[in-house]
């Protein structure tokens, strides 16, 4: 196996070859510290054809691929599983905008934050935000069809998507990176890609589509007494505002852990049983009318309002909701999406499960009111003993929900694929995994057992 190394080193250098633990240590780890693996070397190729090379020398030994981008991953879907080699695509990079269609080609290792940036001088902004935008890849984000704050208004990753380049486990090299609105012309590689976690190519450059800077926004950090309630609170505003661009909520304990990793006071009378986040942007500043639309409204306990550069601070509540936790030990992040109406009577259920069966784990939950989406934190699970997990995600399938919204499956859920996909997906699945990648190398052990 070790002669893998040196045919990469001899085909890239030295240089772009690392075998050091102590460099390679942070791309075995996930972001949560939960998974880790071992791989022979953490391989940076700075262009297509390189990462076709990558492919090939792993294809001639079967050695196993693991493609990774800014490692934020949740569900351990970038941490190798059987060893072999790790594909970086860091050094993938490359911005191109077009403002006439307003879309942009990317590089895989192109961060959002960088993408931002650089739209912005052209008025322009990529239609999904994460708060792990720093370090989140474009090419992780298509590879995990990644959500975000704002799928209430523009959709997910898929939805922004509409070109792809990447190298197949066949060491075939697709590009559809014209950058066409329509284009009907067979099967659509981007779609087929977009979701994938790498078990089918890696990607190495997109073609997105953008959505200009909004002028103002406007935002309101709410306090209910239920999620039943911020629930309600959503829907109307959902009909009363056209630019509704985001609705987020947390619990009680989550805002407890900002507050105290941050030493930042809640800007309301005391912390509530749930919290409601939302925020409207568009060409005018609808803060006046955000606050009417609350100071009517019977489910509002208590409301703060900031627009602008101002509204930074609000965002603070919802986007230090994961690290916040994290300072609290080792999660099991169950991503998971329920239909709205059943949130509340999931989120009861779960609370009274552990509070019977499991009273050491404490449950944080947060997540998109607009899409049913609830980001389910358990701490202090033992790894070893996880039926929790399991019997979560079981009541999961039998609220018609899925067991990952936006996370995807990685490691952390190979074994409960089957509650909500049938044996005949699966089987489906796994068809077009071997007609893509016939030797298995490319991220086994994630998506599939």
């Amino acid at each position: 196996m070790h002669d893998v190394v040196d045919d990469l080193r001899k085909s890239f250098g030295s240089s772009s070859v690392v075998t050091d633990p102590e460099i390679m240590a942070g791309n075995l780890t996930d972001w949560t510290g939960r998974f880790r693996g071992e791989a022979l070397c953490v391989v940076r190729p700075v262009n297509p054809w390189q990462v076709q090379r990558v492919i090939e020398i792993a294809r001639s030994s079967r050695t196993a691929v693991t493609s990774q981008g800014g490692n934020t991953s949740l569900v351990g879907g970038a941490t190798p599983v059987n060893g072999g080699v790790i594909l970086s695509s860091q050094l993938l990079q490359g911005i191109e905008i077009d403002m006439h269609s307003q879309i942009a080609k990317v590089g895989a290792g192109v961060t959002l934050a960088e993408l931002n940036r650089k739209a912005r001088e052209s008025g322009l902004r990529f239609g999904v935000d994460l708060a792990a935008r720093d370090s989140a890849t474009l090419g992780g984000m298509v590879s995990t069809n990644a959500g975000g704050m704002h799928v209430i208004r523009h959709g997910g990753t898929r939805q922004q998507l509409i070109g792809i380049e990447a190298i197949l486990g066949t060491g075939q090299l697709v590009s559809r990176l014209e950058g066409l609105y329509k284009d009907n012309s067979g099967y659509d590689w981007a779609s087929i890609l977009c979701g994938s976690e790498g078990t089918l190519g890696v990607i190495t450059k997109v073609v997105v589509r953008l959505v200009p800077v909004p002028k103002h926004t406007s935002v309101a950090l709410v306090s209910v007494s239920s999620l039943a309630a911020a629930i309600r609170i959503v829907s109307d505003a959902r009909r009363r505002f056209a630019y509704l661009d985001a609705a987020e909520f947390m619990n009680k304990t989550g805002l407890e852990y900002v507050e105290t990793l941050h030493d930042k006071r809640w800007p309301l009378r005391e912390i509530p049983e749930y919290a409601l986040l939302l925020e409207t942007a568009g060409e005018e500043l609808e803060v006046d009318q955000l606050a009417e639309f609350l100071d009517n409204h019977e489910d509002v306990d208590d409301a703060v309002l900031a627009y602008d550069a101002r509204a930074e601070g609000l965002w603070t509540w919802r986007e230090g909701q994961s690290v916040a936790i994290s300072s609290q030990g080792i999660p099991h992040k169950l991503d998971v999406t329920i239909p709205i109406g059943e949130m509340p009577a999931f989120v009861a259920y779960v609370s009274e499960l552990i509070e019977a069966e499991y009273p050491a784990v404490h449950a944080v939950f947060f997540g998109h009111l607009g899409d049913g989406n609830i980001h389910v934190n358990l701490l202090n699970v033992d790894d070893g003993n996880a039926e929790i997990d399991h019997e979560i995600f079981a009541t999961v399938a039998s609220s018609g929900g899925s067991i990952s919204a936006e996370h995807g499956i990685g490691r952390a859920k190979v074994h409960d694929l089957s509650l909500t996909r049938s044996p005949q997906d699966i089987s489906s699945m796994l068809s077009i995994k071997k007609a893509l990648d016939p030797m298995r190398i490319l991220n086994p052990g994630i998506l599939f057992d």
